[in-house]
């Protein structure tokens, strides 16, 4: 049975709300599914176009970084995964989950109001302090190392309408309902979101625009301006410093001591000054 909710009863009513040339267009709603990635995935190999979307109620084996588990209670979140083809340059795709996460903060800034969506790098949504949603970009590449993917799935999780959470996760996890106190209609929240994010796609072959775009991500960065610490999954030395923004490649700039050093990879904590 699907929930009243389901955003598979209405992939007509939201699509027509995009107003999107591409994205959306087509799309494959389910009630419950494993990975909503893991389809866009199989779609993309079987020669989905770009633009083509696969949106779930429910994820059973829903993933973010690192391959951690994505909680999420069936009817209550967004779930999607965007198939993209970029001809853009290699060390530009990691640019994607910025934008991604940059859309999805603007399309939620009507509904949170007073409070302000923020980033935290490279791929988190907080509001209130509090993780909210999610990105995570994975790629499928054929040719050689300096070739561009042969597609690229998006996959945005938010938290929309989730009332509870486990308490592993209960003091950093929150919702647009539980922030607000508002019910958000999903669909109309999807809609909003792709729309938004194929402006901000189409203008990665701006300078100008992309150049705009990435000063806009920096204006909501979580902690901008504060002394934090840059950890990595390969055990390499924690780097702290003072987080300054991102570079035109989405890379983090982190102030420190010997000068401004970038990174492309890593999670970011917050860290006291000492003295």
């Amino acid at each position: 049975m699907l929930h009243p909710d389901s955003l598979a009863t209405v992939p007509d009513a939201w699509r027509a709300l995009a107003g999107c040339r591409r994205m959306g267009r087509p799309l494959r709603a389910y009630e419950t599914i494993d990975s909503t990635n893991e389809a866009a995935a199989q779609w993309a190999r079987a020669n989905a176009p770009e633009g083509a979307v696969v949106v779930a109620d429910h994820q059973t084996a829903g993933r973010g970084r690192y391959r951690r588990v994505w909680q999420a209670d069936p009817g209550k979140n967004l779930l999607v995964s965007l198939i993209l083809r970029p001809s853009l340059p290699l060390d530009r795709i990691s640019v994607l989950p910025l934008l991604a996460g940059l859309a999805a903060a603007e399309a939620i800034d009507a509904l949170a109001a007073p409070l302000t969506p923020r980033l935290k790098w490279p791929n988190d949504l907080y509001l209130a302090g509090k993780k909210t949603g999610g990105i995570l970009l994975e790629s499928s590449q054929s040719g050689g190392p300096t070739q561009p993917p042969d597609f690229v799935v998006l996959g945005i999780g938010i938290n929309v309408n989730q009332e509870h959470f486990p308490p592993e996760i209960a003091d950093t996890a929150t919702s647009l309902l539980l922030e607000t106190g508002r019910f958000i209609a999903r669909d109309a929240l999807l809609a909003a979101l792709l729309r938004i994010f194929e402006g901000m796609y189409d203008a990665l072959g701006d300078a100008a625009r992309s150049s705009r775009l990435l000063t806009a991500y920096e204006t909501r960065m979580h902690q901008l301006g504060e002394a934090v610490e840059v950890r990595f999954a390969d055990g390499q030395k924690p780097r702290a410093g003072v987080l300054a923004g991102v570079s035109p490649l989405g890379a983090l700039r982190l102030r420190t001591t010997e000068g401004e050093t970038h990174f492309h990879a890593g999670e970011v904590s917050s860290r006291e000054i000492d003295g």
